[in-house]
């Protein structure tokens, strides 16, 4: 089983140990023990951020405690953070910082810059984790799919049963679905202090126009929501309700009450898309609209 922060936090600390150095993706995979194509998907789905394009940021970050606290030449600074040339250095610098190394060592530039990762932010479950969440507008979205009642006491695999059923068998009786790859697991909790939710495994449509026989067709309106993105080194039908449980666990009783925000609605919807998955990875995020509190 893969050590999910431990993975993230070799990774991190290596780069810190070396940042004065020449570092690639391939060296880095190896000390972090994992493949450099799952390091790289890894890291991006979790942070937002390519892994070299944060060692760069982190490199250029550096960097400027020499220009501003040192006598050292632009040149030296440069060989001294693993670029070959001058020129290299203040470009990627003007790229990052949209200003010049000589800029900001005359004192004329406030800057953006990118601190260590902080492992403490991501919360690690298992062979599976998630960091800081991001927000996202999203516009009305049109589901299509079957939904279930679910007590509570039915068992943590239920959910994972029906979307797996309806993804491979059920999908295919709907038209005008808008990308074949992507799975919505939705959720209606309003009624989970009675003991059960409904869960509607579906797919998004163009509109709800041609609703299938057996099927329902769900609204969701336009809003702002928190996305967890929950990143795993297994495939999406491994998923069991424990998994999803503790993630939730951190979301409504951690994550909330220190955000700003509150729940806006009584529902949520899990999405994963299938193009990326492999028999070991696979990234799943979960919406929650979320409204700012006055």
């Amino acid at each position: 089983m893969v050590d999910t922060k431990g993975t993230i936090n070799r990774c991190i600390e290596f780069i810190e140990q070396n940042i004065t150095g020449k570092l690639n993706l391939d060296e880095i995979a190896a000390h972090s023990l994992i493949s450099k194509y799952y390091l790289h998907r890894m890291f991006k789905a979790l942070t937002g951020k390519a892994l070299m394009d944060y060692v760069h940021a982190r490199k250029l970050s550096e960097s400027i405690s020499d220009l501003m606290y040192s006598d050292l030449r632009i040149l030296d600074i440069a060989l001294k953070y693993g670029f070959e040339y001058e020129q290299s250095y203040i470009r990627a610098f003007r790229h990052n910082f949209h200003c010049t190394p000589r800029q900001v060592r005359q004192g004329e530039i406030s800057l953006r810059i990118v601190e260590k990762l902080n492992i403490n932010d991501i919360y690690g479950v298992d062979n599976s984790a998630i960091y800081k969440p991001f927000f996202v507008f999203r516009p009305t979205t049109y589901l299509i799919g079957e939904k279930s009642k679910i007590m509570k006491k039915s068992g943590d695999r239920t959910a994972n049963a029906l979307g797996n059923h309806f993804f491979y068998t059920k999908r295919k009786h709907i038209q005008n679905i808008l990308n074949e790859n992507i799975y919505y697991g939705y959720t209606d909790w309003s009624n989970s202090k009675a003991g059960y939710i409904y869960y509607i495994p579906s797919v998004q449509v163009k509109n709800l126009q041609e609703v299938p026989a057996g099927m329902c067709g769900v609204e969701i309106p336009a809003g702002k929501y928190v996305v967890f993105r929950f990143v795993g080194f297994f495939r999406p039908e491994n998923l069991n309700g424990r998994k999803i449980g503790r993630l939730l666990v951190h979301m409504y009783t951690k994550w909330i009450f220190n955000s700003g925000y509150r729940f806006s609605a009584p529902f949520r919807f899990e999405l994963i898309d299938s193009s990326i998955v492999a028999d070991d990875y696979c990234e799943l995020d979960i919406y929650q609209p979320v409204e700012a509190i006055d």
